[in-house]
């Protein structure tokens, strides 16, 4: 952990007392400092929504039992807040893979019933990590293709501090003068091409996360560039949501399967 966060304040929205001790519990254990308020479940979702938006939350931990449609509600209002909370679903999980069903709601992550307190305790370091600020390298030799990543990533629920880098060779450079979290690379590039760049960057920074993207259409060059050691995939053009979408799984918050 870093100081960039002075706290982390998470809100747990259950009907259920014992659900909020387990879930605050939980942050109990969590080695950085925690401001953890619980939310009784009322029926008036837009008060419940414009309270949580107001008071500035990192992490929402809301309970599968809320309606959907009151559900639908909060997750609109948290995500129009100023803080952009992460969205956490407390949701029953099946028995043997514990998946928890998000029932189509563009949550970031998930927690399974019965809960777990040393699930719920890893969930939230994780929380923690992604509501840290992540340097993010942008490579593309298109500059108009740069500055629409570069606006996709502002637009993401994530911190990210982009820079950008025309090809392959300038990035090299780049990532050997100072350490990036996320690069998001070009497949195809003169040069020196994407293929090429990983293979410095995992030479360099071997745990640096990179997602390899391109505009052209074939699964070949998705399987290539995930042999290469990419640890995500995009196809151009692509959105804010997408974007989210591969952060979330990057930084462990939500299980491939339910993306």
């Amino acid at each position: 952990m870093t100081a960039d966060l002075l706290s982390v304040k998470i809100a747990i929205v259950s009907e259920v007392a014992a659900e909020r001790e387990l879930v605050r519990q939980a942050a109990a254990q969590v080695p950085f400092p925690m401001d953890v308020s619980e939310v009784e479940v009322t029926n008036d979702a837009l008060a419940m929504g414009t309270s949580l938006a107001r008071e500035s939350f990192d992490v929402v931990f809301f309970d599968s039992r809320i309606p959907k449609p009151d559900r639908q509600t909060v997750l609109d209002m948290l995500r129009e807040s100023p803080s952009r909370p992460l969205a956490m679903l407390i949701g029953a999980a099946e028995l043997k893979t514990r998946g928890v069903l998000t029932e189509g709601l563009d949550v970031d992550g998930t927690l399974a019933k019965p809960i777990d307190v040393k699930e719920a305790r890893d969930l939230i370091e994780r929380c923690v990590r992604a509501r840290l600020l992540k340097k993010v390298l942008i490579v593309d030799d298109s500059s108009t293709v740069r500055s629409v990543i570069r606006k996709v990533l502002q637009a993401s629920r994530f911190k990210l501090e982009a820079h950008e880098a025309e090809d392959g060779a300038v990035a090299i450079r780049m990532v050997k003068e100072q350490r990036y979290d996320i690069v998001f690379l070009d497949c195809q590039m003169p040069v020196i091409d994407g293929f090429a760049a990983i293979a410095e960057f995992q030479r360099i920074h071997p745990d640096m996360k990179v997602v390899m993207i391109t505009g052209t259409r074939d699964i070949r060059i998705e399987d290539r560039a995930r042999a290469s050691g990419a640890k995500d995939f995009l196809y151009k053009p692509f959105f804010a949501k997408d974007i989210d979408a591969v952060l979330n799984r990057l930084f462990g918050l939500m299980h491939p399967r339910w993306n």
